[in-house]
């Protein structure tokens, strides 16, 4: 995916050169049913004002989860836009964490991990706790692998909502200010009339959650 810029003025943030920000995504049907769930994030540069934008939102090629493969296929780095009307197609509810200002290194790291994705070197799979992510990983662990690349169990009710916290955990050495976000960046990330429920930062829906929501169905 390009780089959106945009500019335009965002008053409420600092006046400062550069700033560096991240939202973090997840998505669940509910009912909750783990080939209905996705976990993807917004990163910005705000440079005097213009904002350089980029996202990872790791999917199959063919958009279709399957939960267990036998083997990984082809994935895809796909637009927040797709991503949002995916979500919405199939029900999912949308929540965020952030935008979080951060330290440049974590968006730094973001970004390298989005051009690998796109190179085509790193390919797509559900539960893929027996392979290395940069073989082979999910939608979460397309995330985690630049911080956190042996953190790779991968299980039913861990995805969706309940990989929001452990996102914003593993990205925290790097936030600044976790409890102040920039509401102002989200009209970037999100496209226009798609509902999406805020999240604060120490906001960790579990594993437990989910299986609750799935004995709704």
């Amino acid at each position: 995916m390009l780089a959106l810029t945009a500019g335009l003025m965002l008053a409420p943030l600092p006046a400062r050169a550069d700033d560096y920000f991240i939202t973090v995504f997840t998505a669940e049907s509910v009912p909750f049913e783990s080939k209905k769930t996705h976990t993807f994030a917004a990163l910005q540069k705000v440079s005097d004002g213009a904002v350089t934008q980029h996202s990872i939102s790791w999917l199959p090629e063919s958009r279709k989860v399957r939960g267990l493969t036998l083997r990984p296929e082809a994935g895809a780095n796909v637009s927040l836009d797709e991503t949002f009307k995916l979500c919405r197609e199939l029900g999912m509810r949308v929540s965020v964490w952030g935008p979080y200002r951060t330290k440049p290194e974590l968006y730094d790291l973001l970004v390298c991990q989005k051009q690998k994705l796109e190179s085509g070197t790193v390919r797509y799979k559900p539960t893929d706790s027996m392979y290395p992510s940069n073989v082979a990983c999910n939608c979460y662990h397309a995330l985690w692998q630049p911080v956190a690349p042996h953190r790779k169990y991968a299980g039913p009710f861990n995805c969706g909502d309940a990989t929001g916290p452990v996102t914003v955990h593993l990205f925290s050495k790097w936030l600044i200010e976790p409890c102040h976000t920039q509401g102002g960046l989200l009209e970037l990330s999100v496209p226009k009339g798609e509902p999406v429920t805020r999240r604060a930062f120490d906001d960790k829906p579990t594993r437990a959650d989910a299986i609750r929501s799935a004995r709704e169905r």
